[in-house]
């Protein structure tokens, strides 16, 4: 199955290749005001639910305006700081959780090469008029919030998640869920999760199994079906997309 979902398959990617795969797509960097003039990625997903892909670049500094989709993204390695228009910065390091919502306006700063697990999504409106502010987890906040949570199905709501961002562009949260069997109905909304702890296996509808381990990236489209089974606490960085737009 290739990589690249046009259709309403599921998408998976291992540890080995999400954390030190090649990244063989070539991505421009402009505009740039030093640095690097490209970054490089793998697509793991790209359908009308999000495009959702693992990303590396170099040093530099770089302007950014989000005027057409949000960003969501789990920092991988790398060393670098982010500053919103209003001045705000944050850093940047292995484990952090950094959100870019439409609206967005503000430049990196890349010391260290960023790699990075990232989520595009089209937001829905009402669109704010207005620059929107970055939403920020540092890597010590992500990892105490690495706690078993209720048992509720991946993918829903749950009180005990920590929800990092809630907004048009999509729900981004820790999530956290104890081992057992998990029903998987369609809502329209597609789901996207890097692995932090745990593992398991997804079953398709199909009967296709899939195994879940910490370190590898999943996607679920707004129309995919099946079963979790989750042999030991699953914990996740994870996105719930945005409705997918009329066919």
């Amino acid at each position: 199955m290739s990589v690249h979902q046009q259709t309403m398959q599921a998408a998976f990617l291992d540890a080995a290749q999400v954390l030190r795969g090649p990244l063989p797509e070539v991505v421009s960097m402009e505009p740039i005001l030093e640095g690097v003039p490209f970054a490089h990625e793998r697509t793991v997903f790209d359908g009308a639910d999000g495009f959702f892909a693992v990303w590396a670049c170099g040093a530099g500094v770089f302007p950014r305006v989000k005027d057409k989709r949000g960003s969501f993204m789990y920092i991988l390695s790398g060393d670098a700081t982010i500053v919103d228009e209003d001045g705000t910065s944050h850093e940047l390091t292995a484990d952090s959780v950094l959100v870019l919502p439409f609206g967005w306006v503000g430049t990196w700063h890349i010391r260290e090469t960023i790699r990075k697990v990232y989520l595009h999504t089209t937001p829905v409106p009402p669109l704010p008029g207005t620059v929107v502010a970055s939403a920020f987890r540092p890597a010590d906040r992500v990892l105490a919030d690495m706690r078993p949570g209720p048992a509720a199905a991946p993918g829903s709501p749950a009180d005990t998640d920590t929800v990092i961002f809630d907004g048009p562009d999509g729900r981004c949260d820790i999530r956290s869920r104890e081992p057992g069997q998990y029903p998987w109905a369609p809502d329209g909304h597609g789901f996207f999760a890097f692995v932090l702890a745990g593992d398991g296996f997804v079953v398709d509808d199909d009967g296709t199994r899939h195994e879940v381990t910490p370190g590898g990236v999943i996607a679920l489209p707004g129309n995919w079906s099946g079963t979790w089974h989750i042999r030991h606490a699953f914990r996740a960085f994870c996105v719930r997309s945005t409705p997918a737009p009329p066919a």
